[in-house]
């Protein structure tokens, strides 16, 4: 960042540079590619906070379930196309798994109108809450990626019916992680073009992942976006700032995956906010990981890190809670 710094001035730079590290996972165009196919989505309904459906897509176990995953994605993306590999190989393990589009993305009719802070961590919260009445003898592990990490925390953090959590290259480096410049920055953005729509193409680009398959799955498709609003920047600025603040009051275990060649959000950053967690907060780092953890070249031992975290706690707490 510091190189793009002396490159622009500081006005200009600090609101673009924090827009593109919190919010634009997506990456640029890859060359030759093709949206994925809509029939191969398929997807339910649940109630989220006053009864508003959310889209949903869950995997069966294989047997009978040993645990249940509940996973939310970052911004712009959705809950099929961030883990549907993943949700297959948990499958084997005995894991089933849900994914919602959190509201204001994915196939949602809220695509681009970013609720607040407080509506997509009552939403997780409602949505845990049934999942876990569905499942009573099973531990229930809420798994949040990138902006849906910075929600699972906060959660966790004010209350969630869950037995454990997974933060995956988190978004929850608020507080006095982020640089003044680019905190003043985002506020200047959200206050003065709050529906304006960013890229940052031309100035810098940010490489989410080393799997180019997965980038191309992802370009051009209608349920994913990488061009944040003023309002959705500033809005995630609030809700890294929520999740910083919230992380002493977890009470359960969490688990928190940070890939050493993230370029989206700042590895040393997101451990610093990790050591600050209450209870039992696990951390493993990868050396090979991107911030797409659960899609990069080296996802399968994300995916079994994640398993064995979900299969070690322990069923009878979760029954009895």
């Amino acid at each position: 960042m510091r190189h793009l710094i002396t490159r622009l001035s500081l006005l200009r730079a600090a609101p673009l540079l924090l827009l593109l590290a919190l919010a634009a996972c997506a990456g640029g165009p890859v060359e030759g590619t093709r949206p994925l196919g809509q029939a191969e989505v398929r997807s339910n309904w649940i109630a989220g906070t006053k009864g508003t459906g959310l889209a949903l897509y869950s995997w069966q176990a294989n047997g009978t379930p040993r645990a249940i995953i509940l996973a939310l994605h970052g911004f712009g993306d959705s809950g099929y196309l961030t883990y549907d590999a993943a949700a297959r190989a948990w499958a084997a393990e005995g894991i089933k798994t849900y994914a919602y589009d959190q509201r204001g993305f994915g196939q949602n009719p809220s695509r681009q109108q970013w609720p607040g802070v407080n509506v997509l961590v009552e939403d997780l919260q409602i949505v845990a809450a049934a999942l876990k009445a569905r499942h009573r003898n099973v531990p229930l592990v809420v798994v949040g990626h990138s902006m849906g990490g910075g929600v699972t925390l906060t959660a966790a953090g004010r209350g969630l019916a869950a037995d454990g959590i997974v933060l995956a290259a988190p978004a929850i480096i608020g507080l006095e992680e982020v640089n003044p410049l680019l905190r003043l920055g985002a506020w200047g953005i959200g206050l003065i073009a709050a529906d304006q729509r960013f890229t940052g193409n031309g100035v810098v680009r940010l490489v989410p992942t080393d799997n180019r398959e997965a980038l191309r799955r992802v370009a051009g498709h209608p349920n994913h976006f990488a061009n944040p609003s003023g309002r959705e920047l500033l809005g995630l600025l609030r809700l890294t700032d929520r999740a910083a603040a919230f992380a002493r009051q977890v009470t359960i275990p969490s688990l928190t995956l940070v890939g050493l060649k993230d370029e989206i959000v700042d590895a040393s950053s997101a451990i610093r906010v990790q050591e600050s967690i209450g209870g039992d907060a696990r951390l493993i780092t990868y050396e090979e990981g991107w911030h797409w953890l659960f899609r990069d070249r080296q996802a399968p031992r994300v995916w079994a890190d994640t398993a064995a975290f979900a299969l070690s706690l322990d069923p009878v707490r979760a029954e009895t809670r």
